[in-house]
């Protein structure tokens, strides 16, 4: 049986893979010294800016389609398919890393917590592993489960609100005390699980204030970059900008109607880590 897609959700997992490649790869990057023009400068500064202010959404964008995807979905049996597929995606890739480092190093991996979270064995020339990703998919996915269990409406919103309103309070309170919040962490990404909870189930509210959405976008990064400015670095996820930048990239891509069928897009998506 032939499965058929959203060409919107393909298109967002197809931006956000590109996103991510920009992040990693940097394909324009500026070589900055003391005799450096004035408008050069500037233009690092800027390109510098857009990468972590736009490719950043990457990740929470992965999260947010793989969510609501759950959402529509749901069910005990689905849960269980999609726990064990995603749990064997992650054990795959684990396993590969581990031996790649033996390889390459010559030495056993040591085992440990940040083995078991994905974080570890970095690799040479890679760097640092990034399979953290799905170690959080598999959490968030069990969090949305047990979180739509929840049957009473008012309590559900309770519940969602605390998230939400934590959350962003956590973050701001982050940016501005200068506390960084690993990009590992689970509180970084589970804000998102509310959010595509209440795309699924209520789609013309959440979607009807995008606009809204962007200009907050726009006035965090004004923010980000400001604290930037003056010394403050601002942790990579945990910040209102990328929740409002993702929250507003889907929403826009989300609402784009009759969009047409793109082989190149349909196939990064489909082969997309954690989507498989």
């Amino acid at each position: 049986m032939r499965i058929e897609r959203n060409n919107n959700l393909d298109t967002l997992r197809a931006l956000s893979i590109a996103f991510v490649f920009i992040w990693h790869l940097r394909p324009i990057q500026f070589i900055v010294e003391n005799d450096t023009h004035v408008i050069v400068l500037v233009i690092a500064k800027i390109m510098r800016d857009l990468e972590l202010q736009l490719c950043l959404t990457a990740v929470p964008i992965f999260y947010l389609v793989s969510l609501y995807l759950f959402f529509q979905k749901s069910s005990v049996n689905y849960f269980k398919l999609r726990i064990f597929r995603l749990i064997k995606i992650y054990l795959f890739w684990l396993i590969i890393q581990n031996i790649f480092f033996l390889i390459v190093t010559r030495q056993l991996p040591s085992f440990s917590w940040q083995t078991i979270i994905g974080l570890e064995p970095g690799l040479p020339i890679v760097g640092d592993s990034v399979f953290y990703f799905l170690f959080n998919l598999i959490c968030l996915t069990i969090f949305a489960f047990i979180y739509q269990i929840i049957k009473s409406p008012s309590l559900l919103r309770i519940f969602s609100l605390t998230i939400v309103i934590f959350s962003l309070f956590y973050f701001e309170a982050s940016c501005l005390l200068n506390f960084d919040i690993l990009y590992h962490w689970l509180i970084n990404f589970v804000i998102y699980v509310p959010i595509a909870f209440y795309l699924v189930n209520f789609p013309e509210k959440i979607l009807g204030f995008k606009f809204y959405y962007l200009i907050a976008y726009i006035l965090f990064s004004l923010h980000d970059i400001y604290l930037r400015t003056y010394g403050y670095y601002s942790s990579i996820y945990g910040r209102i900008a990328i929740v409002c930048g993702a929250l507003t990239i889907f929403c826009y891509v989300y609402s784009i109607k009759d969009m047409k069928e793109n082989l190149l897009i349909q196939k990064l998506s489909k082969y997309s880590l954690g989507f498989l």
